[in-house]
This record gives structure tokens, sequence and C-alpha cells, in this order.
């Protein structure tokens, strides 16, 4: 190319380059919309007003079941929580009644129903070991009781409805789903990049626990393997089996693996790129376990 060409070509490509940046205004319109239409939590910021009455724990479980319904009835998110979040939790009471009567019940009983009502599959998290902060407090509501919940976690820590477990290498089960979020909408996977997400996380997975394995035989304790664990583990978050309530569908390793290997032989060209890039992760993993235990 000339020097005449290349003058005419860094416009072009000035002009391409300026097309593909999104400027924060573009950003915050699109997370704006998405919030709008329930796909995503504003940069991970969510809250709703439950205009009703909260209920406390010890209510029994009739009632308990009653107002988590009501709680779900009114979430339009299509998203959940996949990772730790904060909580912020405010009950709109009756000042009276809460100091002079014995009508309400002890904030920790009132926080109890509410998680209840926000995990799950109709919830805004899968489980409550995810809240890794929890604030309630009452004030004067002036009106009928109501309550106020306000939720922060990362912006890119969530995933779409409907979720599914699967089952991996180290006994945790991983929300896995057929649809993304991607760039502000909310896009249906194809089989290989559904097949190539599960086999990376089954990967990360089973050199995590190898790790933990490996740094165990060189003498570290149980808290130093498993934080070098965390070096090689799946962003993705893995939940005990015992974490996972309602009607989650779950996919045992077995299951989910035949149903992979069916695929695979359907479709051996497709299949091949994702053998490629697991053959080059765990050249790289090999790399870093070496390195890894050998600073046990």
């Amino acid at each position: 190319m000339d020097d005449k060409q290349t003058d005419d070509a860094m416009p072009r490509i000035q002009k391409d380059l300026e097309a593909q940046t999104i400027t924060f205004d573009d950003q915050l319109e699109m997370e704006r919309n998405g919030a709008l239409a329930g796909i995503n939590p504003m940069f991970g910021e969510w809250q709703h007003h439950f205009r009703f009455a909260p209920v406390p724990y010890g209510n029994g479980a009739a009632q308990r079941g009653e107002f988590r319904a009501a709680i779900q009835a009114e979430l339009t998110n299509q998203w959940l929580y996949a990772s730790e979040i904060s909580l912020e939790i405010t009950l709109h009471v009756d000042v009276q009644a809460t100091l002079e009567t014995d009508e309400t019940a002890d904030l920790d009983n009132y926080a109890k129903a509410i998680l209840d009502g926000l995990k799950g599959p109709n919830g805004i998290m899968i489980d409550d070991t995810q809240v890794q902060s929890l604030s309630i407090s009452w004030i004067d509501g002036y009106g009928e009781p109501s309550f106020t919940v306000a939720s922060r976690g990362s912006p890119d820590d969530f995933v779409l409805k409907p979720q599914e477990f699967y089952e991996m290498p180290d006994g945790l089960w991983y929300p896995h789903g057929r649809v993304l979020w991607t760039d502000g909408r909310a896009e249906p996977i194809s089989d290989l990049n559904h097949y190539a997400g599960l086999s990376i996380i089954e990967l990360m997975s089973s050199t995590q626990r190898r790790v933990r394995a490996e740094a165990r035989k060189a003498g570290s304790n149980r808290g130093r393997a498993y934080q070098m664990g965390r070096y090689v583990s799946t962003s993705a978050r893995g939940f005990h089996p015992s974490r996972i309530e309602g009607d989650f569908p779950m996919h045992p390793r077995r299951e989910w693996q035949a149903e992979r290997a069916k695929w695979s032989k359907s479709d051996a060209g497709e299949f091949g790129k994702i053998e490629v890039i697991l053959h080059k992760m765990r050249e790289s993993h090999d790399l870093m376990i070496t390195a890894l235990t050998s600073q046990s």
C-alpha cells in the first residue's frame, strides 16, 4: 500500500473505530432500557417497594407461603443475581404499634421471611447464601404497613431466566441457561455455545479440584488449598444441591454429558471447535498448577 492509499484508508479506519466505540451515555441508555424491560439490574442495582405488610418468619408455614407468593407476584425481573449481593430492607410500620404493643416482631424474623420470598426461580437470587451483607431497619410509615428492598451486586454477575443447574466434577451445581444478555438484549444461544459453556465450566471445575488435591499433597492446609484453587476457578458460582430450592431443572453430570456426546456425534465439526479450545486451556492449566503447587 502506497502513502496515498494509506492516507485514504486512515479516515475509513478512524470512522470504523468510532462506530465501534460505546460511549458512557450509550452504556447508560442500554442499562436503563434493559432495566425497564426487566432483563438486567441497573448496573447491578435493583429496588422495589412492596405495598403490603411484611410477615415475620414465625407466623407459620401457610402464612409464610402466602407472603412468599405475594412477593414473587410483584417481581417482573427476567434475571437472577448469580453471585454475592448486598441487601437493604426498610420496613414501613406504625411507630406506636412497634413501640407500645406486641403486634410486631423482631427485625430478624422479618428478614428471614423476606429473603425466602426473594430467592428461587421466580425471585431475584438463587439462594440467600448469596447475601453477603444485610441491613434491615424500620421507619414510621404513616399509613398501611409496607416494605422496600434494595439490592446491589456486581454489574455483570447476573443470569437470565430460565436457569437450569448442571452438576460438575467438584460436586457443585452451576447455573447455565440458554438465553444470554448481549448488548442490552436477551438472545438465545446455539447448541455450540451451550455445550462450549458447559465444557469450559466442567474443565475449570475439574482443574480447581485438582489444584486443591495437589496443594494438599504438597503440604498446604485446607484453607490455603482452597484459596489456591480460586486462581483457576470459573467466574460462575457453583451451589451445593441443598441450596437450590424451587423448580429449577437439575441435570446430573452423567445425564448432560450423555446429551453432549449425542450432540457431538451429530455435529462433529462443531464439537471439534470446542475440543480445540479445551486443549489450549488444559495446556495453560497444567503450567499454572505446576507453578501454584511448587509454591505450597
